[in-house]
């Protein structure tokens, strides 16, 4: 199994939807922070199903199986809990484009489609994610979502840009391609795709078309 494979297993299990549940306060005895991961897993989805504005905490502790008061405890209040479901859902887009950048460096056909096949792996096997998206990008002009999503969004357009920048210096992609535009319009695919599974409600993506896409970009000088 390859790094990127084993990758979106682990987050793929992370966040696997609970059985089905009482509305009963769940009884399970976890440690602290299995705890705490469960009920941002579960706020996630609460978030994504009904908005920041539509979420209350009553919603997300029944989510979760939990009290009130223990969604408090972990995280004081609703918009520290919301914010912290940014920070994880950026982290795993961003951890995700890193892996498959940094795995497929001197190959930059396999790279981009790698992380073209990541982006819709996210967002077809985890339909919270595609509504997360575009719920963060609601919410940028609040300064506390900026502070903790732009820093996500500036490390993986820098990751981009890097391996933009080597494939120039290895010959792969001409030198006349701007940098910084071509890797705004990279990261931006996984806005289009989002776009795509919340209007179509899937993504028929093709991945030899997604290779034909990677090969005009470098040039076609791929390696094999």
């Amino acid at each position: 199994m390859t790094a990127i494979a084993t990758y979106v297993s682990e987050y793929s299990r992370s966040f696997r939807r609970a059985p089905a549940r009482s509305q009963t306060v769940s009884t399970k005895r976890l440690p602290a922070k299995e705890r705490k991961k469960q009920i941002l897993r579960s706020a996630i989805r609460v978030f994504a199903r009904s908005t920041y504005h539509g979420a209350t905490t009553k919603s997300i502790s029944e989510e979760a199986g939990v009290t009130e008061a223990l969604i408090y405890r972990y995280f004081g209040s609703k918009r520290a809990l919301f914010t912290e479901a940014v920070q994880l859902t950026s982290d795993r887009l961003v951890n995700g484009l890193e892996e498959a950048l940094d795995s497929h460096r001197d190959n930059p056909v396999k790279a981009i489609t790698e992380c073209f096949k990541y982006y819709v792996h996210l967002l077809e096997k985890h339909e919270d994610f595609a509504k997360m998206i575009f719920l963060v990008l609601s919410e940028l002009d609040q300064e506390d979502i900026r502070e903790t999503y732009l820093p996500y969004q500036e490390r993986a357009l820098k990751a981009i840009a890097s391996a933009i920048d080597h494939w120039k210096d290895r010959g792969f992609v001409p030198n006349f391609v701007d940098t910084k535009t071509a890797a705004w319009l990279f990261f931006g695919t996984y806005l289009i795709l989002a776009l795509v599974k919340q209007t179509t409600g899937g993504i028929p993506m093709d991945t030899s078309y997604a290779i034909q896409l990677a090969r005009a970009f470098v040039s076609g000088r791929d390696k094999d």
